[in-house]
């Protein structure tokens, strides 16, 4: 019943409460960000400032982390990263753009393609270059044990 008390004595929510339900007022109706989208930003033709594809960049891991986690759970990891550490920005970004550059150069209609695909899903196939699984790793977990040589 405290927090009744706290109401009728003038409690006020928190400050990150309030900024949260701001940014959600706000927020685009979309979560998601084209590869077109993702491109004016960095050339700055964009409504935001250039680093916010930064921010968006390692918002989009945290959530490919996740799904890479439960996929690996399930013995068909994405992405293998080793010392079982979580991959970075910094290591995403120039994969991301490496392998953008290269969709540039075999998409036969890569302005169509960058209006439709998104960084999410191009972020999970750079991730996958750039740190593939060995074999064993993305194996299905219901897969039966290799038989082992005869001595």
């Amino acid at each position: 019943m405290r927090w009744r008390g706290r109401m009728r004595r003038g409690w006020r929510p928190p400050a990150v409460l309030a900024a949260v339900v701001l940014a959600a007022a706000v927020a685009p109706a979309r979560a998601e960000l084209t590869i077109a989208d993702y491109l004016a930003i960095a050339r700055g033709e964009a409504a935001v400032r250039p680093d916010f594809a930064i921010v968006y960049l390692a918002g989009a891991l945290d959530g490919l982390e996740a799904a890479n986690a439960a996929a690996r759970a399930r013995g068909r990891a994405f992405y293998c990263v080793a010392e079982e550490r979580a991959p970075s920005v910094a290591e995403l970004k120039p994969a991301l753009d490496e392998l953008l550059a290269l969709a540039v150069e075999q998409q036969r209609d890569f302005e169509r393609y960058a209006r439709i695909v998104t960084i999410g899903t191009v972020s999970l196939t750079a991730l996958a270059r750039r740190f593939p699984c060995p074999e064993s790793a993305v194996a299905p977990a219901d897969a039966a044990p290799a038989a082992s040589p005869a001595p």
